[in-house]
């Protein structure tokens, strides 16, 4: 704001509202505070030390030798929710109610209230909520969160707490989530301009990293700072970038791991092999303070710099979060998020590091993500479909031809996708009869965005939790037996691997084709077709013959190998026989008197581990088939609302679901909105709208398959003068022909003498490198070519 002041670019009419709030001192060094707190602390200063929902024990900047100076405290007491160091170090260790357990309120910047209710009652007894806490360390002798939330809101409103007045105001409040309230406008903000401009002259950038003088970046990773190190969901969710799990190594660029002597062990193709691979260890050294930790090679990285990521190495998170990474804060200075002069050199040994970018590759596919220009999309987007004859129902094939999309891949080369038997479910070869069971809706379908999605992984988690999926440990997921229904490619493209231009995300789970191979190969009819599009399972019929997954082009099945629900030993509640079952169990410890657990203890544990559940779904045996459902529980909930609540559409027939009455799991959490549902039958829904559009195309669609998840390809607007992307029409011979082979966007690129799929290279588009199989020469780590647009039949 300063800066626009300064040069004039402030208007009076301009929108711009100041708050209360932006009156207050709200800018703090946290950094330099803990700094003089730790020195107050080792001169004997401070007595008694509170610490509110805070870790500094664990996370205080290296340096400080914070944990040392909190151990001669006099008396220190930590309020947390979970286990954590600082509580464990603490001389009173004080039990958190969850935020979901706990009443509170905030106030906006305009002076909004909104008040915070409680899902549940807490599960663990005794348990003050962190306003609870405070108003105890204040004096108050029995506080209750209730009392204190609605005692400000009176004093803000003026009326007395048990008036008319304020009970009605309250439950509105509560009815509507907030209570709003007209914005406070002060002027604006003190500025110290000179002082802003005499900072800006004597800022120094810093030199360019070298080998001996590297740049570290330190960024939170799916733990956060280490608050949700013991969520093993988050643990086992890949990383965006290199897809590792359970670790958080040393991030290098591939030229920075070979000028170091970094490479991994196992030679040139070590990270697709199918064992855990073993990454050097390397020593980190910042502001002299040092430390080991495997060394992970990341493209597109720049050269002599390292990224860590924060947030592992617990020591007193719990059973899950023990142990599991570095705690990379011990080389962090306080409120760095970037560090110069730091060096990086070859350890000794090795450390196992699992990832799952090598895991289910769709093998001897190609055009698999889309991409184009926004220039191109202009010039091509709305013109004449590719005439070729409409085989496939509900797709990107309208008005008789190709949409855009469709023809940079291989449906431009291939002959009529017509089937050689007649499916049952829609009475034909190719699009479903009008009187066939597909031609009656409702029919489900779904279409993902390439554009907006980000990889973030959210729609993993969803679908975990919605669907009762085990997380598996670091070594099974090694072995590729990851139980994730949607897992999340990474693609890299471009000339080199090293440098690649641009990365590519794309969400993968059960297409639920209509022509499914997997059903025509289960020996015991496990997987079959529902009558509205449903590709469906029925696990107490599975004998795990694996077939299906053999046969599934897009690799989306998994195998339960593990009973993950096994049966507690002694109770579980031991730390020595937490996991174990009976089988397990020493003859030692199957002496062990049952009566030293109370039964009242044993029964309100197993409770509260039964809510972890979903209870509409199953919670499946070993050695079954597993795959995304298209959460088909929420089908038929929603089905069921429809009829209770008499959702009628005429006056003697209850209505289809209507558009948008329900999401699935991965639909409702994606924060970018990427992925759509509904009824491909509704020409009103959403996903009919999303599916109707040149961008759309089906993943591996010349097989024939039908799957009933589309994808939207992403379109580009790159910035012409920067020149990073110096893409060519796809489409710029015409009927379906570009640069090489004729259908690709981004510039030349010579395949190696053997692509992925065994044929001889041609002169392709734009590459696109997935790490999968087939490795690149001279890499030092594996890389598999993939093209934007794909080989000729």
């Amino acid at each position: 704001w300063a800066i626009n002041v300064s040069l004039g670019a402030v208007r009076d009419r301009d929108p711009i509202v100041w708050t209360s709030a932006m009156d207050r001192e709200l800018a703090s060094d946290s950094g330099a505070e803990l700094a003089a707190l730790a020195e107050r602390m080792d001169r004997g200063e401070i007595h008694t030390l509170v610490c509110v929902g805070t870790n500094p024990v664990y996370d205080a900047p290296a340096g400080m030798n914070f944990a040392e100076k909190f151990a001669r405290v006099d008396t220190t007491i930590c309020w947390s929710v979970g286990a954590s160091e600082t509580a464990a170090e603490s001389t009173w260790s004080v039990n958190g109610a969850h935020w979901l357990e706990s009443w509170g309120d905030v106030e906006a910047w305009d002076g909004t209230l909104s008040a915070i209710q409680p899902m549940i009652a807490p599960l663990y007894e005794p348990a003050l909520s962190e306003i609870e806490f405070l108003a105890l360390i204040a004096g108050e002798e029995n506080p209750d969160g209730y009392e204190l939330v609605t005692g400000v809101w009176a004093d803000r409103i003026g009326q007395a707490r048990d008036s008319s007045v304020f009970n009605k105001t309250w439950r509105r409040a509560l009815h509507d989530g907030l209570l709003a309230s007209p914005p406070r406008a002060t002027g604006g903000p003190r500025m110290q301009l000179d002082a802003i401009a005499d900072a800006v002259r004597t800022f120094e950038i810093a030199p360019a990293p070298t080998l001996e003088s590297m740049e570290v970046v330190f960024t939170p990773g799916h733990t956060w700072d280490g608050r949700h190190a013991n969520n093993g969901w988050l643990q086992e969710l890949p990383d965006p970038a290199s897809k590792v799990v359970w670790q958080n190594p040393a991030y290098v660029s591939p030229a920075t791991a070979k000028a170091l002597r970094l490479l991994p062990v196992g030679g040139e193709d070590p990270y697709t092999k199918q064992q855990i691979p073993e990454a050097r260890i390397a020593r980190v050294t910042v502001d002299g303070v040092s430390m080991d930790l495997p060394v992970w090679i990341q493209p597109g990285m720049p050269d002599n710099t390292i990224r860590l990521a924060l947030g592992y190495g617990r020591t007193r998170a719990g059973q899950v979060g023990n142990g599991v990474g570095h705690n990379t804060y011990s080389v962090r200075r306080a409120g760095a998020a970037t560090a110069h002069g730091a060096r990086l050199e070859r350890g000794r040994g090795t450390e196992p590091v699992a990832s799952t970018q090598n895991h289910w590759s769709m093998e001897s596919r190609t055009s698999i993500v889309r991409a184009i220009d926004r220039k191109y999309w202009d010039k091509h987007a709305g013109a004449a479909p590719l005439n070729k004859p409409d085989a496939i129902y509900g797709t990107p094939r309208r008005d008789g031809g190709l949409n855009l999309a469709e023809q940079l891949g291989e449906l431009s080369h291939t002959p009529e996708d017509v089937s050689i038997y007649r499916n049952p479910l829609n009475a034909s070869t190719d699009a479903p009869h009008p009187e066939s069971v597909y031609a009656k809706g409702p029919q489900w379908g779904m279409s993902i965005d390439l554009a907006s999605c980000t990889g973030c992984g959210v729609c993993t988690i969803a679908c975990q939790s919605e669907n009762n999926i085990p997380i598996v440990g670091l070594r099974e997921v090694a072995k590729g037996r990851e139980m994730h229904w949607i897992r999340v490619d990474r693609y890299f493209t471009g000339d080199d691997l090293n440098n690649p231009t641009e990365m590519f995300m794309q969400p993968v789970a059960c297409v639920h084709c209509e022509n499914a191979p997997c059903e025509t190969v289960c020996p015991v009819t496990a997987t079959i077709h529902g009558p509205e599009g449903t590709n469906n399972m029925a696990y107490n019929r599975c004998i795990g013959t694996r077939y299906c997954a053999n046969n599934c082009p897009y690799k989306v099945r998994r195998f339960n190998f593990f009973d993950w629900g096994q049966a507690k030993f002694k109770g579980g509640l031991d730390p020595k026989y937490v996991g174990k079952t009976l089988a397990e169990g020493s003859a030692e410890e199957i002496k062990f008197n049952d009566n030293f657990i109370p039964p009242r203890l044993r029964a309100k544990v197993d409770e509260i581990s039964k809510m972890q559940h979903n209870p509409n779904v199953t919670v499946r045996p070993r050695g079954v088939m597993e795959k995304c459902t298209y959460c088909i529980q929420r089908i038929n909930r929603a089905r069921q609302e429809v009829k209770v609540r008499k959702i009628w559409t005429s006056p003697d027939q209850v209505g289809p679901i209507p558009d948008g009455f329900f999401q699935t799991a991965c639909q409702a959490a994606c924060p970018t909105e990427s992925i759509v549902f509904g009824d491909t039958l509704d020409p009103s829904s959403a996903v009919v709208e999303a599916k109707d559009s040149d961008r759309t195309y089906l993943l591996l669609g010349y097989l024939n398959t039908r799957p009933r998840t589309s994808y939207a390809m992403r379109v580009r607007n790159p910035n012409e003068k920067i020149g990073v992307y110096d893409h060519t029409d796809p489409l710029s011979h015409g009927g379906g022909h570009g640069e090489g082979d004729g259908h690709h966007d981004g510039e030349s690129h010579e395949a190696p003498p053997h692509d992925s799929d065994g044929h001889d290279g041609e002169q392709h588009g734009s590459a696109i490198f997935k790490d999968r199989k087939r490795s690149v020469q001279d890499r030092g780590y594996a890389m598999s070519l993939r093209v934007l647009g794909g080989a000729h039949a």
